[in-house]
């Protein structure tokens, strides 16, 4: 996502991505995009820096607002927008001879992958020069793949900023160090939680001997910046956490866990691994952000083995093929291929600590003793406290430390983040 701030975007500054400025709406040629007052100098950065791919017209344009407004689409979706694209466009050349009517309009289902894989080349090749791309991954849940709209800045400020104020910003960090360090060890990897676990993030952590450690190498100054963000108020705490679900950002389970939706593992993944995982772990190393391997995505919600230092990670729908691949499970007799403890993961004697995602919490027996008595949050409270390690990892501090220093922007937020 563009980076945070009130400086206009490069395409406010530079023209719109339907090729003109935001007072230039006569523009002879469309296919361009307007740099500058000066038309020689204009025409040099233009072939210098930005030329639209060839034949990227009214659609493409129509295609990529689509998608900047949706955030992430399957390609059930795609088939609808594009059929209504192409109708659109049909009617449009059609006006006002006698043949034009609804009678012979492209029907969603006449969409095939080769007219979206079109469609989506000619959006990346547009917005590469404004360091945005369209990628893709399976979602955790629902099975399908999605395409979704991510910036590929690796500078973490410029996540989610442009829509958030410092302090929400510092909450969303807040939430993001619990879901991939508090919530995810080798015994429970969870990488979710609950409303009330998100209201305890409302607020900064208290200063830890370690944090304060940190704050004296820089003067004091990453203390201080913590002590003056006051937090937010639990009822914007709720409301940010609705606000994150609508823009596709967090998913809400049935049991009312929150886990980061497939577009915000897209967005966030460089971001995710430089903060959380160690450098020169190796490849047998447990490492706090994971990969499936079967293909090669991030695994948050999926199947791990049952020996908490294997590092073996599987998602639910790639299990099946994996398995294909193994040599002796055919019979139904699955060992681990890295450890050869025997694979429970997905059959009917899997318990918890089999699976990644708040299988890991609500398949345990503390939580379905707490959840009959109808206090499911305590059982989560319950479980974590048999499980928290003792220390909290350096790359989490050093995260901590450069979210508390983005408070101070927020010391004057609004009124009701107070």
């Amino acid at each position: 996502m563009p980076k945070p701030g009130r400086k206009r975007t490069r395409s406010q500054a530079h023209g719109g991505l339907d090729g003109t400025g935001d007072d230039d709406s006569n523009s002879a040629d469309m296919t361009d995009v307007r740099l500058g007052d000066d038309e020689g100098q204009d025409n040099a950065r233009r072939q210098a820096h930005w030329d639209l791919p060839a034949g990227y017209d009214d659609r493409n344009r129509a295609f990529l607002q689509a998608f900047m407004a949706r955030g992430a689409l399957s390609f059930k979706q795609v088939q609808h927008l594009l059929a209504g694209i192409f109708n659109a466009e049909r009617k449009r050349q059609q006006n006002g001879r006698e043949e034009a009517g609804d009678e012979g309009l492209l029907q969603a289902d006449e969409i095939n992958l080769d007219d979206m894989r079109e469609f989506v080349s000619k959006a990346q090749q547009a917005l590469a020069p404004l360091d945005f791309d369209i990628r893709s991954a399976v979602d955790q849940v629902r099975n399908e793949r999605l395409w979704a709209l991510v910036s590929t800045d690796r500078d973490p400020k410029s996540h989610l900023a442009v829509l958030l104020t410092p302090r929400k910003l510092a909450f969303v960090h807040r939430l993001l160090a619990a879901m991939f360090d508090t919530y995810n060890t080798p015994r429970l990897e969870a990488m979710c939680m609950t409303e009330q676990q998100a209201l305890k993030l409302s607020r900064p952590p208290r200063t830890t001997s370690r944090a304060s450690e940190v704050g004296a190498g820089d003067g004091g100054g990453t203390q201080a910046a913590a002590n003056r963000d006051k937090g937010l108020k639990h009822s914007v705490v709720l409301s940010l956490l609705q606000s994150l679900v609508r823009q596709g950002w967090l998913d809400k389970s049935a049991s009312g866990f929150y886990a980061p939706t497939t577009r915000a593992l897209l967005e966030l993944e460089p971001f995710l691994v430089e903060a959380f995982n160690d450098e020169g772990g190796g490849t047998d190393a447990w490492q706090r952000i994971k990969y499936c391997a079967a293909c090669r995505d991030v695994v948050t919600i999926g199947l791990r083995c049952a020996q908490t230092t294997c590092t073996l990670r599987l998602h639910d729908h790639c299990e099946t093929a994996f398995w294909r691949t193994q040599a002796g499970a055919a019979g139904g007799n699955r060992t681990c291929p890295r450890c050869q403890t025997a694979w429970t993961g997905g059959s009917a004697a899997a318990d918890a600590q089999s699976y990644v995602g708040e299988r890991a919490i609500t398949l345990t027996d503390v939580y379905k003793r707490r959840k009959r008595q109808g206090r499911p949050s305590e059982g989560v409270d319950e479980l974590m406290r048999t499980v928290l390690p003792r220390t909290v990892p350096a790359a989490v501090m050093s995260f901590r430390a450069g979210q508390a220093s983005q408070a101070d922007d927020g010391e004057d937020d609004e009124d009701e983040e107070g």
